[in-house]
């Protein structure tokens, strides 16, 4: 079922077979108000009850056309019976003007035209004590809170080259000629007698340098949350109430502290 956040003001109003009917000029708790126009001769009063769906921003009504023109006659005619009540219950009745039905066809819960007043004493015999309620609305302020990015820490790492000097201590192989006497009874072994060259070949340690890269030390970035209080102020808007009366009106405003605007008075 359909509630009063789901209808707002100047929303379309369609039957279930598509007939446009008006718009809505008034929201309240139980029902909203259509506008009088081509379909309807007067203002019509609906209950959220009726509504059958919502769609694309315009209202559907569970009643066809033909049901809302029969209502919409009786109402200019000013029949004396219901469409489905006893008499006195419908839209007509006697002593009660049939401006403002919420049901259909067989519907018995009539609205009493809030306009009725300027009607003669006849019809205002018997008639029981009725409230209009005219919302007055205000903004409110929400507060929500998201993460953003504030700033940044940024930390740089330049290559610096330095020279290293290390001593390292090489080997290498050296030559000692030493020329030394022989037993001359010595005989010799493999003498060929002829010109030769002997290589002595001689060994020496080379220093040779692998570089490799180590961790040398850290740097480390703590993060800690703080929590700071901020003012923050937004202008927010709030509607005021003006009641104006016109004509011999006995007024009496209980509880009444501020002006604003009555949706069903700029209607008359």
């Amino acid at each position: 079922m359909f509630q009063r956040n789901d209808i707002r003001e100047g929303m379309t109003v369609r039957s279930i077979d598509g007939e446009k009917l008006g718009k809505v000029f008034a929201v309240s708790e139980g029902e909203f108000h259509i506008e009088k126009g081509l379909f309807f001769p007067k203002d019509y009063l609906v209950r959220y009850a009726e509504v059958s769906d919502i769609r694309d921003g315009e209202i559907i009504l569970n009643h066809g056309k033909e049901a809302l023109s029969t209502l919409s006659d009786d109402t200019r005619m000013g029949t004396t019976a219901g469409l489905g009540g006893g008499a006195g219950v419908g839209p007509g009745a006697v002593g009660i003007p049939a401006e403002r039905t919420t049901g259909g066809l067989g519907a018995t819960d009539t609205r009493i035209n809030e306009r009725a007043a300027m009607g003669t004493d006849t019809s205002l015999r018997g008639r029981a004590s009725e409230d209009i309620a005219i919302p007055v609305h205000r903004e409110e302020m929400d507060v929500v809170k998201r993460d953003q990015q504030a700033g940044e820490v940024r930390v740089k790492k330049d290559v610096v080259v330095e020279e290293e000097v290390v001593d390292v201590p090489l080997r290498r192989e050296r030559v000692r000629v030493e020329r030394r006497d022989v037993d001359p009874n010595r005989p010799a072994m493999n003498a060929s007698f002829q010109e030769e060259t002997i290589s002595v070949p001689l060994r020496a340690e080379q220093a040779e340098i692998h570089k490799r890269a180590v961790v040398d030390e850290e740097v480390v970035i703590h993060k800690d949350a703080i929590e700071e209080e901020q003012r923050i102020s937004e202008p927010l808007r709030r509607e005021q109430v003006d009641v104006r009366t016109e004509g011999n009106v006995d007024e009496k405003r209980v509880g009444y502290n501020a002006p604003s605007d009555d949706p069903l008075k700029r209607r008359r």
